[in-house]
């Protein structure tokens, strides 16, 4: 289920142990930020990896694409070092990239949930070695680390708050296989999910206030 690449990638992280930052002035993300720079460097400078290594940069939906070994076939990795807590996983460009035969040259910088349905609905491909992936290295123990699908994610999380809907629990994840799901299998997972995090957040809502909210835009 894991591309051989991936595979190297995360055997390449394991054998380093690459030093990981504390978090900055008390916030993990800022350490987060530098481990991804840290790592996509290493990976960047290894002798027989470097070349398949793409640092994306700011504002792309994946931290870095990884070629295969023919030099085309690309993996857009998010990377995530993590404490083993649950972790803010939602992506609406990921997720689309991951159902759909979209480029990632063709993803869009940002959208709404309206324009993500209606390019998923248009675009929606069954693409088996097509996935988001997570790079998940422990920042206890940098060789503790795990190469994952989106599609293959154990351990999601439904959390009812539209900004940090889908989370998954890491500690949890590593201590599992990766799931071998068909593409409905993981449509449901992804999109039912979303949707059941919005309806969640709507039944929540005060009577008052539900009449200005719908999130129709699923279907069901």
């Amino acid at each position: 289920m894991i591309p051989q690449i991936l595979k190297d990638v995360a055997e390449a992280i394991r054998k380093a142990k690459i030093t990981i930052s504390e978090a900055v002035e008390g916030e993990g993300r800022g350490g987060s930020l530098i481990d991804e720079g840290t790592i996509i460097r290493f990976l960047m400078n290894d002798p027989v990896l470097g070349k398949y290594i793409l640092d994306e940069g700011a504002r792309k939906f994946g931290d870095m694409t990884v070629l295969d070994y023919d030099g085309k076939t690309k993996y857009v990795v998010n990377i995530k070092t993590s404490l083993g807590g649950t972790d803010n996983a939602t992506s609406k460009i990921g997720f689309l990239y991951a159902l759909t035969d979209m480029e990632p040259e063709e993803m869009p910088g940002n959208m709404n949930w309206e324009k993500f349905m209606e390019l998923l609905n248009d675009r929606k491909a069954d693409i088996p070695t097509k996935d988001y992936w997570f790079l998940c290295v422990d920042k206890k123990d940098s060789s503790n680390v795990m190469i994952r699908g989106t599609k293959q994610i154990n351990c999601w999380y439904e959390n009812p708050n539209p900004s940090n809907m889908l989370q998954i629990s890491w500690s949890k994840e590593k201590k599992l296989p990766g799931v071998d799901r068909t593409y409905n299998e993981a449509y449901e997972v992804l999109i039912g999910g979303i949707k059941r995090c919005l309806q969640k957040d709507y039944d929540r809502l005060p009577e008052e206030l539900r009449p200005v909210c719908s999130y129709n835009v699923f279907p069901l």
